[in-house]
């Protein structure tokens, strides 16, 4: 896994050469996931057409760009304010986009659509390999960790209002933003070389081996869907009842998307689309590694992301849609994975890889 630094050169096709270099271990992942995709695609076929997939891909190219675009026009609000807003972005965004750092950060801006397309269609393979078999051995696991009571009743004391459900259904839908805000910008932060990389390569290493491999495994439908996949009483209907009234005060979207993935599941053959898994919970474990590079930037970006960490751990259990120790083993898998990266590249004697010179005043 080691990693060179960039090479600083007039010639495009140079740097370009040095990127895909640089990139080559994230490359080679990225290529043998996709290719994993392919053969569940093509083993699992559907009615809908492929290019939906292309559709995907297309919108996972824009989408992440947009996002971190958007974050920095809304630092830039707060903190900046400057007098002509749209003349302030242009500025200093064509100066922080130089040629350089776009080319060097080329090959991740073009693997990261086609990770998110492989992912989806792997996810949505779960239940064709292995029907939802371990909701009741997980709500055990639950019950037996806390006392004998299922998490969601503890943390009903707290939670258990509808301005506080309304708070961790916000946090749970704004991960969306935040997880690819941070991304894209950590994507063209080419002086951070080592650590960008270890971040890339922790990402699709976490959502293969937890979102992917370990949802196979341990393939599971989550508590507000136990009543549809295992026999028995339902331990989470109080909580399901709960939320359906707290959705007459405040809109609950938890219960609405719950609604719209059960229905795609029920009509759905192949693997083009969204499918329902819940261990573990990949919310929270991309939130733990955006804790772990918050800690690396900075205290206060430690802190305020470890805090939304809890967050999302508190609204996959509150909001029905994990149960917590799919919240605990995709923690400890992120920080694992994280762990052994960082281990992997101080072995192979990383360096700063794609370390460049920030334009003077153009870092947004």
């Amino acid at each position: 896994m080691n990693t060179q630094p960039f090479i600083v050169s007039a010639s495009p096709w140079a740097e370009l050469r040095a990127a895909l270099h640089a990139h080559r271990w994230l490359l080679l992942i990225v290529v043998l996931h996709a290719l994993a995709a392919a053969v569940l695609y093509a083993t699992y076929p559907d009615d809908n057409s492929p290019l939906l997939l292309l559709e995907g891909f297309l919108s996972s190219l824009l989408i992440g760009p947009l996002f971190a675009l958007c974050t920095y026009a809304l630092y830039v609000m707060v903190y900046r304010r400057p007098r002509e807003l749209v003349r302030y972005l242009r500025q200093h965004v064509a100066a922080y986009l130089t040629r350089q750092r776009v080319l060097q950060a080329l090959p991740a801006l073009l693997l990261l659509p086609v990770f998110t397309s492989s992912f989806t269609i792997a996810k949505a393979a779960v239940p064709q390999l292995h029907p939802y078999d371990w909701d009741r051995r997980l709500a055990a696991a639950d019950q037996l960790l806390h006392g004998g009571v299922q998490p969601w009743v503890w943390l009903q004391l707290l939670a258990g209002y509808p301005l506080v459900t309304a708070i961790l259904n916000l946090a749970y839908h704004l991960w969306f933003f935040i997880m690819f805000a941070t991304m894209y910008w950590l994507i063209l932060s080419t002086e951070r070389g080592q650590l960008r990389m270890q971040f890339l390569l922790s990402f699709v290493l976490t959502w293969i081996l937890l979102g992917n491999v370990m949802a196979v495994l341990l393939s599971s439908a989550g508590p507000c869907f136990y009543h549809l996949v295992a026999a028995g009483p339902d331990p989470y209907g109080p909580l399901m009842q709960y939320l359906h009234r707290a959705d007459r005060h405040i809109p609950v979207l938890a219960l609405h998307v719950q609604d719209m993935l059960w229905q795609g599941y029920r009509q759905r053959v192949g693997v083009s689309g969204l499918t329902i898994s819940a261990m573990p919970s990949m919310h929270v474990a991309s939130s733990v590694l955006l804790a772990l590079l918050g800690w690396r930037l900075r205290p206060a970006a430690g802190v305020a992301f470890t805090v939304f960490a809890v967050l999302i751990l508190a609204g996959s259990i509150h909001l029905g849609w994990h149960y917590a120790v799919d919240g605990y083993a995709g923690a400890a898998g992120a920080i694992l994975i994280w762990k052994l990266v960082g281990w992997l590249q101080q072995r192979a004697g990383a360096t700063d890889t794609g370390a460049i010179p920030a334009p003077a005043g153009s870092a947004p």
